[in-house]
């Protein structure tokens, strides 16, 4: 059992190798680089990929979920981009 966790616990490591820059990218110093926005095909995935949600939540990210397919979904408003930083889950959106 103990094996198995390990293999499950390497593989979602592995999986979440690409968002690490992401994650790394981000002042420590400046609280505004905090914003992420998280675009999902189903709200699922906030379940599925729960311990790489809480991680970033951990290090202090505020994290806004929202379809890709969301007509009312905005990345600035008067000139202002609202999030500092996209995660993107929805491998069908257009």
């Amino acid at each position: 059992m103990a094996k198995a966790w390990g293999l499950v616990l390497l593989l979602a490591l592995v999986s979440l190798h690409p968002f690490l820059p992401l994650v790394s990218s981000f002042s420590p110093d400046s609280p505004t680089d905090r914003r992420l926005l998280v675009l999902v095909d189903d709200f699922a995935i906030r379940s599925s990929h729960s311990l790489f949600f809480n991680s970033l939540r951990s290090r202090g990210f505020n994290l806004e979920f929202r379809l890709a397919d969301d007509p009312k979904l905005a990345l600035q408003r008067y000139g202002q981009y609202l999030y500092d930083g996209l995660v993107l889950f929805s491998p069908s959106a257009q």
